[in-house]
């Protein structure tokens, strides 16, 4: 390929091209698999893996920039490299995908709580069932996150880091990894009660409901509380959930300011 090249009149690399375009490949992947607003589960996987080549052509000069030299290394440092590359790729998909996960966690427990959660509907950039809400909450957050150009953000990161820890270097962690891993795990943890605070107000209101009735089925036991709050609890819960639903969307573009933010902050911790 290279003497083909050379006939007409181009001299090139092409081993390095290969080299670089491949690391750059892996890294990608893991980010065009994971997150929801790249297309998720629902794309086929021949479209994501053309969206991440086209990914590393796009950014591939800006890459090469940052190389320390000739990049010419042995098969184990090319497997290791991989690795690298994994798992640089899989942090930045699992970051930006979790709060997708979570609100999606918000839907399911309110709905278990209006004792709706027996109806699933499929949520296909996850590739699984979901409770009516919990899918609601998924598109919605994905709505909210490409109308802010989360996206575009999210891309720039990852093209980002290709300075921050360049293709043939290796995370040195400028803080201390252990730093990187506990913010990491802040985050993971800290979705949950986001995504409970978010879809509280169905909750309380389908909680306050179970007590008042609670309280009727004391005082006249003759009545079938049970039965009577199951539909009233249903709907309060989500009629509790729409007259929050403008904060709902608001507090949704906060929390995609932050994961972007997020993202941007532990990819140059890396460096």
């Amino acid at each position: 390929m290279e003497q083909i090249f050379q006939l007409l009149g181009h001299r090139t690399d092409l081993t390095r091209y290969v080299l670089v375009g491949s690391l750059m490949v892996i890294r990608l992947l893991p980010v065009t698999f994971l997150t929801p607003f790249l297309g998720g589960k629902l794309v086929p996987m021949e479209t994501r893996m053309s969206l991440a080549v086209g990914l590393t052509i796009f950014g591939f000069d800006h890459a090469q920039a940052y190389l320390s030299g000739p990049f010419t290394i042995s098969p184990m440092v090319y497997i290791a490299l991989l690795l690298k590359e994994l798992f640089i790729g899989f942090s930045i998909g699992y970051i930006a995908s979790k709060l997708f996960y979570a609100m999606e966690l918000g839907g399911r427990i309110l709905d278990t709580m209006r004792g709706s959660n027996m109806a699933e509907a499929q949520v296909p950039s996850l590739g699984f069932r979901a409770s009516p809400l919990g899918d609601f909450l998924f598109h919605l957050l994905l709505i909210v996150f490409m109308g802010m150009n989360g996206h575009i953000y999210v891309i720039e990161a990852v093209l980002d880091s290709f300075r921050v820890v360049p293709i043939d270097a290796w995370p040195t962690f400028s803080g201390s990894f252990e730093e990187w891993v506990d913010l990491f795990l802040h985050y993971s943890s800290s979705l949950f009660g986001i995504a409970f605070a978010l879809t509280f107000p169905g909750i309380f209101a389908s909680f306050m409901v179970d007590i008042v009735f609670g309280m009727l089925n004391r005082v006249a036991p003759q009545l079938n509380a049970y039965q009577l709050a199951m539909g009233i609890k249903a709907l309060t819960g989500i009629a509790f959930f729409f007259f929050s639903l403008s904060l709902l969307v608001r507090q949704l573009g906060v929390q995609s300011g932050e994961t972007v933010e997020l993202i941007r902050r532990m990819i140059e911790m890396m460096g």
